[in-house]
């Protein structure tokens, strides 16, 4: 998903941290931006491409 369309989906514009940081898409559970863990999916940006790639884990 591009970022673009990750703000249309949460109907607010990201921060600028998302972009210019990969630690605000990282697994900490204790970014409470990240509600992609709670649905079960890790983010991997390309902040070069202005993008995502939610990618769902695997419980054990």
């Amino acid at each position: 998903m591009s970022f673009a369309e990750v703000s249309a989906v949460i109907g607010a514009a990201l921060p600028d941290s998302a972009a210019k940081y990969s630690q605000w898409w990282e697994t900490d559970p204790q970014h409470t931006q990240a509600a992609w863990l709670d649905a079960g999916y890790q983010a991997l940006p390309n902040r070069g491409a202005q993008s995502v790639t939610f990618v769902k884990t695997v419980s054990s």
